[in-house]
């Protein structure tokens, strides 16, 4: 069939699973980037906690 519609328009159907999306992986991506600073300032925190405690008494 060479004019109108395709045999089959389902098999060219597919789904986005959730998490796949565009605006998905750009929320990912800040939640990523938010979690690794927080990480950051609690390990320097952490960090200079412990410096203070053992330092020369």
């Amino acid at each position: 069939m060479w004019f109108g519609k395709k045999r089959n328009p389902e098999e060219h159907r597919y789904y986005l699973l959730p998490g796949q999306g565009r605006s998905n992986r750009r929320k990912h991506r800040l939640q990523l980037v938010a979690a690794i600073i927080a990480g950051s300032i609690f390990a320097a925190i952490i960090g200079t906690i412990m410096w203070f405690m053992n330092g020369p008494r």
